[in-house]
């Protein structure tokens, strides 16, 4: 607010607040418009390595993403209640109705992640994210 005011732009804090949640959703839907265009430029690179991580800070919920580890682009993003399996998996389930079967995964050593995965990607090459693994 501070530094768009130094610029004569007179906004209040709670429109702020608004105007940015609204870039998200705007931003959010224009994703999910593109999924078939991101599918078909994966497909022609050859297919995609899905990248799994989740993060959190304290009690908050926890955001998980997938994204081709080929061009990195990301693919999904969500927040969860937790990486346990049950939750993980919906998200995942969503990436394979919208890009197909990954090439291979790539995540870290999460008991969530590693069931979710085995069950949404039985067959699909599954690897352990080096820098978790270290």
């Amino acid at each position: 607010m501070h530094e768009l005011s130094e610029r004569n732009i007179v906004i209040s804090e709670s429109e702020i607040h608004y105007l940015s949640k609204k870039f998200i959703i705007y931003l959010a839907i224009a994703h999910k418009e593109s999924r078939e265009k991101l599918k078909q430029f994966m497909n022609q690179n050859g297919g995609y390595i899905l990248h799994l991580d989740a993060t959190c800070e304290g009690d908050s919920p926890h955001l998980i993403s997938g994204l081709d580890g080929i061009s990195e682009i990301v693919l999904e993003n969500v927040k969860l209640p937790s990486e346990k399996a049950e939750k993980i998996i919906p998200f995942l389930k969503n990436i394979k109705k919208a890009y197909g079967n990954p090439l291979a995964l790539v995540h870290d050593m999460g008991k969530g992640i590693l069931a979710a995965v085995k069950k949404v990607f039985p067959n699909i090459t599954d690897y352990i994210c080096h820098t978790h693994f270290l």
